[in-house]
């Protein structure tokens, strides 16, 4: 049976790079990461490479036979034998100057062909490849996709031998780790911004788009195709040609549904945000009991918030913080001021999909309103 990935948020994943290229050739393990297409498992790792000072080489293999790994054969005719030329695009015979060491990142593993798994289990176990030995200093990394789960085409590789030879993660990008990256990147300051304020739509677990590569190529679209600098000059251009050739653009990169979205949120934007909800803002609270909001902007606002409690949840501890239930706490809130119908809708998603059965009470608890705690505790409890 293959091993359970464990779920890595991208600090995690850099954490965990960082002590395994310090010691990766003295290892008698590799790291695979799993993910999503576009969730940013390439770029980790190229960026840990290059903090440590390490000669970064990148292969894919989805494109490689076994025969291609172990190098092109020519006659040896002085010797009467066949010798194998070195491929260019594994390691070199030595660690190149001035670098600390190698890592050799073998993209789209589990894509290749299955005769290639042979000289994985030949490269993680005897730091060779075909005839070819790897120099001391080099860290191993496979990547792939997961397959059925996020509608990728993968090679099933049943060897319980190489699997017990890896350490296994699977990445799950996040807004909070996303924006720092995004802003040394020079993201657009839109997509910036949308995604401070939705951090839900960072990535579409179940749809795949839109995910932290696309949103990237929007900013890349808005910025170099286009020549939009500022969020000023983008509205415009929106409101001028909301069915132009920028929004279809955006449109192709993040998918429908996001697109939409994005564009409304420049051209007009919501009365209700995620953040919002997840901050617990009181003024917000005071409009939507007045019912002061448009409904859409209600579901969006509450769906993001559960999506993100849900996020929370499947990367924490399995006791959540006093920050968690502080979030848990607001959601509450603005679940339980919204009409009668989504009141009951987001209390069922919130005990579906992020399992708060046990916490809700002790979050309702830490908030200053004792006496509103006390009472949505009791709508709560009364749905159930």
């Amino acid at each position: 049976m293959k091993k359970t990935p464990v779920i890595v948020s991208a600090r995690q994943l850099e954490e965990i790079l960082e002590g395994y290229f310090d010691a990766g050739w003295r290892l008698n393990y590799a790291i695979k990461v799993l993910g999503h297409p576009g969730v940013g498992k390439s770029a980790i790792v190229k960026a840990v490479a290059e903090r440590k000072g390490m000669h970064f080489i990148d292969t894919r293999l989805a494109f490689k036979e076994n025969i291609d790994l172990g190098g092109y054969p020519v006659p040896d005719h002085e010797a009467r034998r066949m010798i194998y030329y070195r491929p260019r695009f594994i390691p070199p015979e030595r660690v190149p100057d001035g670098a600390a060491g190698i890592v050799w990142f073998l993209d789209e593993s589990n894509r290749a062909h299955p005769t290639v798994i042979q000289t994985l289990f030949q490269i993680i176990t005897e730091r060779t490849c075909g005839e070819h030995a790897l120099p001391e200093r080099t860290a191993i990394v496979l990547a792939g996709n997961l397959g059925e789960e996020d509608s990728t085409t993968i090679t099933n590789f049943d060897d319980a031998a190489l699997d017990g030879r890896l350490a296994v993660f699977q990445l799950r990008p996040a807004a909070a780790e996303w924006l720092p990256w995004a802003t040394r990147e020079g993201v657009h300051p839109s997509v910036m911004r949308y995604i401070s304020v939705f951090p839900d739509r960072l990535w579409d677990e179940r749809a795949i788009n839109p995910n932290p590569r696309g949103w990237h190529q929007v900013s890349c679209a808005i910025s170099d195709a286009f020549g939009l600098a500022d969020e000023d000059a983008l509205a415009a251009r929106l409101a001028a040609e909301p069915s132009g050739p920028l929004a279809l653009t955006i449109t192709a990169l993040i998918g429908a549904s996001a697109a939409a979205d994005f564009v409304a949120q420049i051209c007009a934007p919501r009365r209700l945000v995620t953040a919002e909800v997840i901050a617990g803002d009181r003024a917000r609270l005071r409009e939507l009991a007045d019912d002061a909001i448009p409904a859409e902007d209600v579901l969006w606002a509450l769906s993001g918030a559960i999506d993100h409690l849900r996020e929370t949840r499947a990367r924490g501890a399995a006791t959540p913080t006093d920050a968690e239930l502080d979030e848990i706490a607001n959601v509450l809130m603005f679940a339980g001021h919204a009409r009668a119908d989504f009141r009951i809708s987001f209390f069922y998603r919130l005990l579906r999909d992020c399992g708060i059965f046990a916490q809700a009470p002790a979050a309702l608890h830490r908030l200053p309103d004792t006496a509103m705690g006390a009472a949505l505790l009791e709508r709560f409890e009364r749905i159930l």
